[in-house]
């Protein structure tokens, strides 16, 4: 014996409205987003510079190029450098006037 049920609209499952986890806040220009929770606003940015160089020696000058920078026993294959800077912004629009933190890791 085989039993099988009618399907109702309740049983369909629900599309669950969006959730907004990180608003865009326009007070202070472009770039800034509301922190969850808070009325404070925050722009992140930064960069990476890296350098690389094979079969030459250690130094990034111009005395290592050439042959003074020849692959010798006192020399690497491989050399690298790298830089990171990052900056925070944060505001906040207080009954005082406005609260800024700003930090650059340059």
């Amino acid at each position: 014996m085989i039993a099988l049920g009618g399907w109702q609209a309740a049983d369909l499952p629900i599309k669950a409205k969006a959730v907004e986890y990180v608003k865009i806040c326009s007070l202070y220009g472009a770039g800034f987003y509301y922190i969850p929770g808070s009325d404070t606003c925050i722009k992140l940015g930064g960069y990476l510079r890296a350098e690389t160089t094979f079969g030459t020696s250690y130094h990034f000058d111009a005395a290592n190029s050439g042959v003074g920078g020849a692959r010798n026993r006192l020399s690497d294959y491989y050399s690298s450098r790298s830089r990171l800077g990052l900056s925070i912004d944060t505001r906040t629009a207080t009954e005082y006037g406005l609260v800024r933190t700003y930090f650059d890791g340059a």
